[in-house]
């Protein structure tokens, strides 16, 4: 699990690209909830590897799987 609270981590900026950079109603939908986590449990908030990688791809906009290709 990954602490999305850790300041050393590049949450803040890789949540706010991947917000800017979501495309498709999944994409969209992953950081809204993603965000709402973060809201509702604060420091205890988690990501997996995968949410993780997820995040990552969007915020890059890296043609995640749901996108057109």
């Amino acid at each position: 699990m990954i602490d999305l609270k850790n300041e050393a981590a590049p949450w803040t900026g890789l949540l706010a690209a991947a917000t800017a950079n979501a495309i498709t109603d999944f994409e969209v939908e992953f950081c809204e909830s993603l965000r709402q986590k973060l809201e509702k449990l604060g420091a205890r908030a988690r990501l997996t590897e995968a949410q993780h990688h997820k995040l990552t791809c969007i915020a890059q906009a890296g043609g995640f799987w749901e996108r057109d290709q």
